[in-house]
């Protein structure tokens, strides 16, 4: 059975039985009711399923126990002839219902200070784990970058060789493409490895969409995809460091590229809300496997395999830069969304 459905059959047990104490329903002997009504532990045992209905489920619990054996008191109360000051039954009903609300109020309290310390647990955690990682990228980039430099320069000289049309031209043409692959795996590395550094000025959203869309552009040709902008008002400026997120918005546009099949659509979307920039990038792909929303940020975390599950975790790390937060989601018609926050605190409005 469902724990808090046990936890509510509880409550209800206690609070009939309380009641059912308030009027005299029970087959007690004589001695027994003198005793309720001289010590009034019929009232105060009312207090009970007040305190377990609070501990329970917060707030709301405590309020709703407490306002259920208020409405059943009541009557009790109002039969009352004598003045007021002296209603036990009134007086009681304004300390059930402050009980509740005072114990409630305690226990979301530290059901709050749970949580908070929980997620800042997992993000030391987390934290600690990219720093190590970082570390040992950034060693790893460190020695590839010296040879792989080599590699390019000796491939550019070689050209020469190869002009276009040449029947292994085709041949060189690969060879540089990997070295320009490697050198952009190197560069994550790098940017994995070391805090962020950011140069926010105010930035037009329009031209830095275009470009990051411009970025991808070929990829998505390659692929038969449509990449599909909707244009940001011409007066939309958010004050940001336009190299990391047209950075971020590139690796989201290059993901979606790739899990989306072919001749479909990938979009990349402005608007402002009350705080935020809010920038998001839908595929047509298969969406995200439950359970891996959170995963598909960790570094060199990737279900392809070619992937070196380094694009999401840099364009979050952008975004937490900047203050801001990136998700991910499945839409209901198919596919997914990614949508980067970037606070709004430095904007200016023209």
């Amino acid at each position: 059975m469902n724990r808090n459905l046990v936890r509510v059959v509880v409550v209800a047990a206690a609070v009939a039985f309380t009641l059912s104490l308030h009027y005299m329903v029970l087959p007690l002997p004589e001695w027994g009711h003198r005793v309720l009504h001289e010590t009034d532990l019929h009232r105060r045992l009312c207090y009970l399923p007040i305190i377990l209905g609070a501990l329970w489920f917060g707030l709301r619990g405590g309020l709703l126990t407490a306002a259920v054996i208020s409405a059943a008191v009541l009557p009790l109360a109002l039969r009352y002839a004598g003045p007021m000051a002296s209603n036990a039954d009134f007086m009681e009903i304004c300390f059930y219902l402050a009980l509740g609300a005072l114990a409630g109020v305690l226990v979301d309290n530290r059901e709050r200070e749970r949580a908070k310390k929980e997620r800042l647990e997992k993000e030391l955690a987390s934290s600690e784990r990219m720093a190590a990682l970082g570390r040992a990228a950034a060693g790893i980039a460190h020695e590839v970058r010296t040879p792989l430099g080599s590699i390019q320069g000796a491939a550019e000289i070689l050209s020469e060789d190869y002009p276009e049309g040449h029947p292994r031209r085709s041949f060189f043409d690969i060879l540089m493409e990997e070295c320009r692959r490697l050198g952009r795996v190197v560069d994550d590395f790098l940017d994995l490895g070391r805090p962020m550094s950011l140069e926010p000025t105010l930035e037009p959203v329009g031209p830095l969409m275009e470009s990051a869309l411009g970025a991808v552009r070929p990829l998505a040709e390659a692929k038969g995809l449509t990449l599909s902008g909707e244009p940001a008002p011409s007066d939309a400026r958010v004050r940001l460091d336009a190299h990391r997120v047209h950075q971020a918005l590139v690796n989201l546009l290059r993901n979606a590229v790739q899990v989306s099949p072919e001749r479909r659509t990938v979009s990349l979307s402005f608007r402002k809300e009350a705080r935020d920039a809010v920038f998001e990038v839908v595929d047509s792909g298969p969406g995200i496997p439950e359970g891996d929303e959170e995963r598909i940020f960790e570094p060199f975390f990737s279900r392809r395999k070619d992937g070196t599950g380094l694009g999401l975790p840099l364009a979050r790390q952008v975004a937490v830069s900047h203050g801001g937060s990136l998700k991910a989601g499945n839409r209901a018609d198919g596919g997914a969304c990614f949508t980067l926050r970037i606070p709004l605190g430095g904007e200016v409005t023209p």
